[in-house]
Protein backbone atom coordinates (compact mmCIF):
# COMPACT_ATOMS: atom_id res chain seq x y z
CA UNK A 1 0.00 0.00 0.00
CA UNK A 2 1.44 3.40 -0.92
CA UNK A 3 1.73 6.03 1.99
CA UNK A 4 -0.52 8.68 1.94
CA UNK A 5 2.07 11.55 0.78
CA UNK A 6 2.76 9.32 -2.23
CA UNK A 7 -0.87 9.58 -3.64
CA UNK A 8 -0.89 13.15 -4.37
CA UNK A 9 -0.61 14.48 -7.88
CA UNK A 10 2.13 16.50 -7.16
CA UNK A 11 4.44 14.13 -5.74
CA UNK A 12 3.62 11.56 -8.38
CA UNK A 13 4.28 14.38 -11.20
CA UNK A 14 7.50 14.95 -9.18
CA UNK A 15 8.54 11.53 -9.52
CA UNK A 16 7.73 11.50 -13.09
CA UNK A 17 9.32 14.77 -13.71
CA UNK A 18 12.69 12.94 -12.17
CA UNK A 19 12.33 9.75 -14.70
CA UNK A 20 11.60 12.21 -17.67
CA UNK A 21 15.10 14.24 -16.57
CA UNK A 22 17.18 10.55 -16.19
CA UNK A 23 15.72 9.77 -19.34
CA UNK A 24 17.05 12.50 -21.28
CA UNK A 25 20.52 11.72 -19.82
CA UNK A 26 21.05 8.56 -20.80
CA UNK A 27 18.21 7.91 -24.43
CA UNK A 28 21.62 9.09 -26.02
CA UNK A 29 23.76 6.60 -24.93
CA UNK A 30 20.94 3.83 -24.88
CA UNK A 31 20.27 4.43 -28.26
CA UNK A 32 23.71 4.31 -29.62
CA UNK A 33 24.46 1.24 -27.93
CA UNK A 34 21.42 -0.23 -29.06
CA UNK A 35 22.87 -0.36 -32.11
CA UNK A 36 25.00 -2.93 -34.05
CA UNK A 37 28.47 -2.56 -32.01
CA UNK A 38 31.32 -1.41 -34.25
CA UNK A 39 35.18 -1.90 -34.03
CA UNK A 40 37.42 0.44 -32.57
CA UNK A 41 39.93 -0.03 -35.22
CA UNK A 42 40.13 0.60 -38.98
CA UNK A 43 40.50 -2.58 -41.09
CA UNK A 44 44.07 -3.27 -42.34
CA UNK A 45 43.33 -2.68 -45.83
CA UNK A 46 41.14 0.55 -45.48
CA UNK A 47 42.47 3.80 -45.59
CA UNK A 48 40.31 6.90 -46.19
CA UNK A 49 43.40 9.49 -46.22
CA UNK A 50 43.94 11.29 -49.32
CA UNK A 51 42.84 14.95 -50.49
CA UNK A 52 39.27 13.54 -52.31
CA UNK A 53 37.40 15.66 -54.88
CA UNK A 54 33.24 15.33 -55.66
CA UNK A 55 31.64 13.30 -58.51
CA UNK A 56 29.08 15.49 -58.59
CA UNK A 57 27.28 13.61 -61.11
CA UNK A 58 27.54 10.09 -59.12
CA UNK A 59 26.27 11.95 -55.86
CA UNK A 60 23.20 13.40 -54.12
CA UNK A 61 22.50 17.72 -54.45
CA UNK A 62 22.66 19.09 -50.61
CA UNK A 63 19.49 19.35 -48.98
CA UNK A 64 17.06 22.32 -49.54
CA UNK A 65 17.55 23.30 -45.73
CA UNK A 66 15.72 26.82 -46.90
CA UNK A 67 12.67 24.80 -47.67
CA UNK A 68 13.19 23.08 -44.25
CA UNK A 69 13.33 26.15 -42.13
CA UNK A 70 10.55 27.54 -43.73
CA UNK A 71 8.70 24.26 -43.30
CA UNK A 72 9.17 24.50 -39.55
CA UNK A 73 8.01 28.63 -39.45
CA UNK A 74 5.21 27.36 -41.04
CA UNK A 75 4.44 24.68 -38.56
CA UNK A 76 5.15 27.00 -35.72
CA UNK A 77 2.19 29.47 -37.43
CA UNK A 78 0.17 27.10 -37.64
CA UNK A 79 0.79 25.50 -34.30
CA UNK A 80 2.17 22.15 -35.22
CA UNK A 81 4.90 22.60 -32.80
CA UNK A 82 4.77 23.69 -29.09
CA UNK A 83 7.70 25.76 -28.98
CA UNK A 84 9.93 27.82 -31.09
CA UNK A 85 12.56 25.64 -32.53
CA UNK A 86 15.37 26.38 -30.42
CA UNK A 87 19.10 27.00 -31.30
CA UNK A 88 20.81 24.02 -32.78
CA UNK A 89 17.82 22.17 -33.32
CA UNK A 90 16.47 23.50 -36.44
CA UNK A 91 17.58 22.90 -40.28
CA UNK A 92 19.44 26.16 -40.92
CA UNK A 93 22.13 24.32 -38.94
CA UNK A 94 22.04 20.93 -40.38
CA UNK A 95 24.67 22.32 -43.31
CA UNK A 96 26.73 23.60 -40.36
CA UNK A 97 26.34 20.72 -38.14
CA UNK A 98 27.09 18.38 -41.35
CA UNK A 99 29.32 19.74 -43.11
CA UNK A 100 29.46 16.45 -45.28
CA UNK A 101 26.07 17.26 -46.62
CA UNK A 102 27.47 19.76 -48.98
CA UNK A 103 31.61 19.42 -48.89
CA UNK A 104 33.07 19.43 -52.93
CA UNK A 105 36.75 18.80 -51.22
CA UNK A 106 37.33 16.53 -48.26
CA UNK A 107 41.60 16.05 -46.85
CA UNK A 108 41.34 12.70 -44.69
CA UNK A 109 43.85 12.34 -42.44
CA UNK A 110 43.41 8.08 -40.98
CA UNK A 111 45.84 6.93 -38.07
CA UNK A 112 44.69 3.86 -35.75
CA UNK A 113 42.60 6.35 -33.12
CA UNK A 114 41.44 8.65 -35.53
CA UNK A 115 40.62 10.49 -38.64
CA UNK A 116 40.61 14.27 -39.44
CA UNK A 117 38.92 15.61 -41.64
CA UNK A 118 38.78 18.76 -43.62
CA UNK A 119 35.99 20.12 -45.47
CA UNK A 120 36.49 22.78 -48.52
CA UNK A 121 39.70 23.85 -46.61
CA UNK A 122 37.67 25.91 -44.17
CA UNK A 123 35.95 23.65 -41.66
CA UNK A 124 38.20 20.66 -39.48
CA UNK A 125 36.51 17.68 -38.05
CA UNK A 126 38.36 15.10 -35.82
CA UNK A 127 36.85 11.83 -35.36
CA UNK A 128 38.24 9.42 -32.59
CA UNK A 129 36.93 5.68 -32.82
CA UNK A 130 34.55 5.01 -29.88
CA UNK A 131 32.33 6.90 -27.77
CA UNK A 132 32.52 10.60 -27.12
CA UNK A 133 30.67 13.70 -25.80
CA UNK A 134 32.09 17.02 -27.60
CA UNK A 135 30.26 20.28 -27.80
CA UNK A 136 26.54 18.59 -26.34
CA UNK A 137 27.25 15.79 -28.96
CA UNK A 138 27.25 12.08 -28.42
CA UNK A 139 29.23 10.33 -31.17
CA UNK A 140 30.32 7.07 -31.39
CA UNK A 141 32.32 6.19 -34.41
CA UNK A 142 33.90 3.07 -35.52
CA UNK A 143 33.93 0.31 -38.43
CA UNK A 144 31.24 -2.16 -39.57
CA UNK A 145 32.03 -3.81 -42.51
CA UNK A 146 35.17 -2.30 -43.88
CA UNK A 147 33.05 1.25 -43.58
CA UNK A 148 33.43 3.59 -40.90
CA UNK A 149 30.34 4.53 -39.41
CA UNK A 150 29.51 7.91 -37.59
CA UNK A 151 26.58 8.30 -35.66
CA UNK A 152 25.72 11.10 -33.26
CA UNK A 153 22.99 12.70 -31.87
CA UNK A 154 21.97 15.94 -29.94
CA UNK A 155 18.59 16.97 -28.51
CA UNK A 156 15.84 16.41 -30.85
CA UNK A 157 18.87 15.80 -33.75
CA UNK A 158 20.44 12.71 -34.88
CA UNK A 159 22.67 11.55 -37.73
CA UNK A 160 24.47 8.68 -39.19
CA UNK A 161 27.66 8.52 -41.36
CA UNK A 162 29.13 5.88 -43.39
CA UNK A 163 32.18 6.10 -45.12
CA UNK A 164 32.89 3.12 -47.40
CA UNK A 165 35.64 2.90 -50.46
CA UNK A 166 33.86 1.15 -53.68
CA UNK A 167 35.46 -1.22 -55.61
CA UNK A 168 36.57 1.39 -58.00
CA UNK A 169 38.58 3.62 -55.61
CA UNK A 170 35.53 5.89 -54.82
CA UNK A 171 34.59 7.46 -51.73
CA UNK A 172 30.97 6.98 -50.76
CA UNK A 173 29.59 8.77 -48.11
CA UNK A 174 25.93 8.16 -47.20
CA UNK A 175 24.62 10.60 -44.35
CA UNK A 176 20.89 10.55 -42.99
CA UNK A 177 20.22 13.30 -40.71
CA UNK A 178 17.03 13.91 -38.66
CA UNK A 179 16.42 17.16 -37.34
CA UNK A 180 13.06 17.34 -35.50
CA UNK A 181 11.56 14.65 -37.51
CA UNK A 182 12.72 15.93 -40.60
CA UNK A 183 14.71 13.68 -42.47
CA UNK A 184 17.15 13.53 -45.26
CA UNK A 185 19.06 10.95 -47.24
CA UNK A 186 22.04 11.76 -48.84
CA UNK A 187 25.01 9.73 -50.50
CA UNK A 188 27.86 11.74 -51.65
CA UNK A 189 30.76 10.25 -54.05
CA UNK A 190 34.27 11.64 -54.08
CA UNK A 191 37.36 10.92 -56.76
CA UNK A 192 40.62 10.94 -55.15
CA UNK A 193 42.23 14.05 -56.21
CA UNK A 194 45.29 14.40 -58.79
CA UNK A 195 48.65 14.60 -57.05
CA UNK A 196 49.18 18.52 -56.45
CA UNK A 197 45.65 19.49 -56.62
Amino acid sequence: MMPPFAQRPLFQLAQLARLAGLLALVAPWLALGACAPLAAAPPPDVDLSGKWRLDAAASDPPPDVAAMRRKEDRDLVRGGRDRPVAAGESAAFMLEDFRILTASRLRISQDRDSMGVTYDEDAYRDVSWGARVRDLWTVHAGWKNGALVVRSSRGETSAVETYALAPDGALRVSASVRVRGEKVDVVRVYRRAAAGR
